[in-house]
């Protein structure tokens, strides 16, 4: 007989060890908090505070008592702004029905899932893929399929491999576009192809969306947009990236009604309601028309042309140009070095951190991703280290 009576089988789906994804960061941040002057690139941290308006909202709104329950699938106000948001991109209506408040994308993405699929059920996921939505994918008990994303198509999709990895248990087709981290962005034609994919076999196709307002030269579309596949998206926002409220977990899932109604009895079950005061701050920066996010797109462009111009050219590595996004892929397979050896050995040399992309995914093997949200000068300096580490190393 056990000593202690047993855990949730939901429970024991989740690893208890430490993300190996994060071994690198952690370990600069350790050093930083001891002292130590180090170039922090390896996590995705916009270096701009929110628009004063969505400060100002904070205190004006706590100010007015917004500090009590909320309606379980978000306030009045940030449910139609989050509606009028969503539909610039989606060329249709969003409707209230629509949407779920959610703190933050990656829960949007877990209570999705949880609605969606579970133990027996299959999905299909691109790799590389974002580290963290490893034990989103474990805590629903789905089964997974990925197919590569190779750095020879610049990290596209081929569409006929996502059509032969379907099964009969599969369920769903999951994206981040763009992508994180290699910075892809699909055209509208890539993504109806895989939106046919998902209608010829009856799945669903969600999107993490978060990195849309910022596409570099190319033309986003959401999965919104595409025109007769509307009874099977799901897209997943945030205003993390966009507004740089990264600390306020401030998010949404927008889905037909059916499943919305769905996910929305999950809410209730599980957080009965966000902060007020925090949907209240959302819905002042969605507000703005897009005037900051188009900022912060300028922002990382004008930096992302500084770092290319630092890293191409060298003999070591090869930097890979994002359509969107606010990171930088780098191929650093020339160098002979594994993706954590040479992440590690930078962190020594030239006290530069970045992320090792090998757990995010096969295809990510050999890259490490740089972030874009960094003081143009730091960043810059930082792209000299980088070089001049792998150069010597060549």
């Amino acid at each position: 007989m056990s000593a202690f009576p047993r855990y949730a089988d939901l429970s024991m789906r989740l690893s208890d060890e430490p993300d190996p994804a994060w071994r690198v960061h952690q370990l600069a941040t350790d050093r930083v908090a001891a002292g130590e002057d180090i170039i922090v690139l390896s996590i995705g941290e916009p270096d701009a505070p929110p628009p004063p308006a969505v400060l100002a909202e904070i205190e004006a709104s706590i100010a007015r008592g917004r500090t009590r329950y909320a309606a379980a699938r978000g306030e009045d106000a940030v449910v139609h702004a989050i509606c009028a948001y969503a539909a610039r991109d989606a060329g249709r209506p969003i409707t209230p029905d629509m949407v779920n408040f959610f703190p933050g994308a990656q829960t949007a993405m877990f209570g999705m899932l949880m609605t969606l699929v579970g133990p027996g059920d299959r999905l299909i996921l691109p790799e590389p893929f974002y580290a963290p939505y490893t034990q989103v994918l474990r805590a629903s008990g789905v089964a997974v399929d990925h197919v590569p994303l190779r750095p020879e198509d610049g990290f596209h999709p081929r569409v006929e491999e996502i059509r032969a990895a379907v099964r009969p248990e599969t369920r769903a087709v999951v994206l981040t576009h763009p992508h994180n981290p290699t910075g892809a962005m699909l055209g509208k034609d890539e993504l109806a192809a895989i939106a046919a994919v998902c209608r010829d076999h009856d799945l669903w196709l969600v999107a993490d969306e978060v990195y849309g307002e910022f596409a570099y030269g190319g033309e986003y579309t959401s999965i919104l947009a595409l025109e007769g596949f509307e009874d099977r998206v799901v897209s997943l926002g945030t205003l993390s990236k966009s507004y740089a409220m990264t600390g306020f977990r401030h998010g949404w899932s927008i889905a037909p009604p059916a499943l919305a109604a769905r996910a929305g009895v999950l809410l209730e079950a599980m957080l009965f309601g966000c902060v007020q005061f925090i949907q209240d701050a959302g819905a002042v920066a969605l507000a703005d028309g897009g005037a900051f996010p188009r900022a912060e797109r300028d922002k990382y462009l004008r930096r992302l042309d500084r770092v290319m111009a630092e890293l191409e050219g060298s003999t070591a590595i090869l930097p890979r140009r994002p359509e969107a996004g606010m990171f930088v892929m780098i191929d650093i397979r020339p160098t002979g070095l594994e993706a954590e050896d040479f992440a590690l050995r930078l962190l020594d040399a030239e006290r530069v951190s970045v992320l090792p992309t090998h757990t995010f995914g096969p295809s990510g093997a050999g890259h490490v991703r740089i972030s874009l949200g960094m003081d143009d000068e730091l960043l810059v300096e930082a792209a000299r280290r980088i070089r001049r580490f792998a150069d010597a190393l060549a």
